[in-house]
């Protein structure tokens, strides 16, 4: 598996599940929140990105955990 860099300063969370080769990553974005699954080998995203408004970056990361399986 490749590591995931991080070269986003609004960057929040990243969850890592090397046994499925994906990570969530959580981004602050100019309305709240950003929940994107990526495939770690391939460098790319997997699917749509999941926006939270900005009172819900608890609600973000709850996702975040559960579509990396973490």
């Amino acid at each position: 598996m490749n590591a995931v860099t991080i070269t986003n300063p609004n960057q929040i969370a990243t969850f890592v599940n090397a046994e499925y080769g994906i990570a969530a990553l959580v981004t602050k974005i100019s309305t709240g929140y950003a929940v994107t699954l990526w495939d770690t080998d391939a460098e790319l995203p997997v699917g749509s990105v999941r926006t939270y408004g900005s009172a819900m970056l608890s609600a973000a990361i709850n996702y975040a955990q559960k579509i990396a399986n973490v």
